[in-house]
């Protein structure tokens, strides 16, 4: 398999390290890369080295560069398979320096590092396959076919920075998926809170859209107080305070590992008026966005 997407339109012959394909059938093993595995239609069981995971479509398989995979079905399965090297999001996350000073990366780039853990961490119950419901999947699905659209089409010279935003916003989703559900199981899995579980889903799905309480509350049947309240115990935010933190991280990611205009990033993140995005962005950063990026981003170093 090609490990690098070639430059065409523009920044011709560059070499990215990020590729997408699909079909019905995956590598066992590729050196040097993490894959992003999502299984759109099948059920079977996963193997890795971690051990066997049943699996019923819609799934996700995040394989770090040492992991082989191998899927196994009696009916026919379609995936969507992303590779591609941690340092297309950041030149400083090589594998070596990643295990040789783990805490450094960490302290340096918190939010990256924490989006990787998905592919980077295994336990007794995570052997790097989630099962997830239908709504994340379509928007999973959404941010694939965007990927693919830019490292086919390369429109103009943002196609590498807009690949990685849209791969941010791709692990950002991920993480929350992988990291939610065991933040406090004895609340989240509760009957009385299962609702929040949902909500948190449909903010990951829908956090580049305008979203109200009210919209919430007649969307999930609960009332204002309730859902604050519930939502406050299982994530230390009311909902609107986390769908803010929500989109700032993932704009402060945008303008750490992009050339992207802020206009552009706005956007994207579900702003709509640049003096509340801007007023937002420096409650939570402590700057405005262009000096965060002036702080913060590689690209010019």
């Amino acid at each position: 398999m090609n490990l690098f997407t070639i430059g065409t339109n523009y920044y011709i012959g560059s070499m990215v390290p990020v590729v997408l394909r699909a079909g019905n059938n995956c590598e066992s093993n590729i050196d040097d890369r993490y894959r992003f595995i999502f299984i759109s239609k099948g059920v079977g069981m996963i193997e890795t080295e971690s051990g066997f995971s049943p699996f019923i479509a819609p799934t996700l398989c995040c394989i770090n560069e040492k992991e082989s995979i191998r899927i196994q079905s009696t009916q026919e399965y379609n995936l969507i398979e992303l590779v591609y090297h941690p340092e297309f999001l950041n030149p400083f996350f090589d594998y070596k320096s990643m295990k040789t000073t783990p805490q450094a990366y960490i302290e340096d780039y918190p939010h990256e590092a924490a989006w990787l853990n998905a592919f980077s961490k295994r336990s007794s119950n995570y052997k790097g396959v989630i099962n997830i419901n239908s709504g994340i999947s379509l928007r999973i699905e959404n941010l694939l076919i965007q990927i693919d659209n830019e490292l086919t089409v390369q429109r103009d010279w943002y196609w590498p920075c807009r690949t990685r935003s849209l791969l941010l916003e791709l692990l950002l989703v991920i993480d929350r998926i992988f990291v939610e559900p065991s933040a406090n199981d004895s609340i989240i899995l509760s009957d009385n809170y299962k609702i929040i579980n949902d909500i948190i889903m449909y903010l990951l799905n829908h956090y580049h859209e305008k979203i109200q309480l009210t919209q919430l509350t007649e969307e999930f049947n609960i009332n204002r107080t309730s859902l604050n309240e519930y939502f406050k115990k299982v994530t230390g935010h009311t909902v609107m305070s986390y769908l803010m933190n929500l989109r700032i991280h993932l704009a402060m990611a945008m303008l750490r590992d992009t050339a992207l205009q802020v206009s552009e990033i706005m956007y994207r993140v579900g702003f709509i008026n640049t003096s509340h995005f801007v007023r937002s962005f420096k409650k939570i950063s402590g700057t405005s966005p262009l000096e965060y990026r002036k702080i913060h981003t590689w690209l010019y170093k």
